[in-house]
C-alpha cells in the first residue's frame, strides 16, 4: 500500500485522559482504490436490512454485511448478522490492513451507501461483543463523505473529510467517549464503500 502521509488527531476524552485517531488520507492509490471499489460492490453479498423504531419497521438507509469466522455473528440494534467467511480479496485487504495498523483483526462490517441518500446516524461501536475499548480500523471508498464525531458528555463535535482510499484508526476510548455518524447529502449520487475492521473473541 502507498502511504503518502499520515495524521494524528488527539481527541480529549476526559481531563485526565485522552485518545486520538490515525487517518492515512491517501492509504491506497487512486487505481488502486478505483479497482477495490469496484470489486467490493460487486462481489460483497449485500443485505438490505430493516430496524423497528418506535413500533415502526424501516430500511436502514445503506446495504451492509458481516464477515468473519462462519458460525458466529454480530449483532447490534437487535439485528443479528451471521458472519460470512472473508473471501480471499478481502482478507488480503484485512492483512494490509493489520500490517499498516499494528493491531489485530478478525472481523469486519462493509456498509455500501449507495448514494448521498444513504447514511449512519449517531452512534457508538460499543457492543459487549466486541471488548472494552474497542481499537477500529476504517477504510473508506469512493464518494468523500464527511466522519462526524460527538462527545457524549461535552457535545464537542470533530469533523474529517474521508477521501476516497483512506484509512483512519479509531483507538482506544473513541467509542467509550465519543459518537460518530455519517450524515446525508443532497444531490450526490457517487457510492461509497467502508470497511471497519474489528476484534472479536470466539
Amino acid at each position: 500500500m502507498d502511504l503518502f502521509k499520515q495524521q494524528s488527531i488527539p481527541l480529549m476524552l476526559t481531563p485526565e485522559r485522552a485518545s486520538d485517531l490515525v487517518l492515512w488520507p491517501n492509504w491506497l492509490d487512486h487505481q488502486g482504490a478505483d479497482a477495490l471499489l469496484d470489486t467490493a460492490i460487486a462481489k460483497t453479498p449485500w443485505r438490505a436490512d430493516s430496524i423497528r423504531i418506535v413500533g415502526k419497521t424501516l430500511p436502514i438507509p445503506r446495504l451492509q454485511n458481516w464477515f468473519g469466522e462462519p458460525g458466529t455473528s454480530y449483532t447490534y440494534s437487535k439485528i443479528c448478522l451471521p458472519a460470512v467467511a472473508f473471501p480471499p480479496w478481502m482478507e488480503s485487504l484485512r492483512l494490509a490492513v493489520e500490517a499498516e495498523t499494528q493491531q489485530r483483526f478478525n472481523r469486519a462490517l462493509v456498509n455500501y451507501y449507495r448514494n448521498g441518500r444513504d447514511s449512519v446516524d449517531w452512534h457508538a461501536d460499543d457492543e459487549a461483543s466486541l471488548g472494552f475499548e474497542p481499537i477500529i480500523a476504517s477504510l473508506s471508498l469512493g464518494a468523500e463523505r464527511v466522519f462526524q464525531l460527538r462527545h457524549n458528555h461535552t457535545k464537542e463535535r470533530v469533523a474529517i473529510t474521508l477521501p476516497h482510499g483512506s484509512l483512519l484508526l479509531m483507538n482506544a476510548g473513541i467509542q467509550s467517549y465519543w459518537q460518530h455518524r455519517i450524515a446525508k447529502v443532497a444531490k450526490l449520487e457517487e457510492p461509497r464503500v467502508n470497511f471497519t475492521f474489528r476484534l472479536m473473541d470466539g
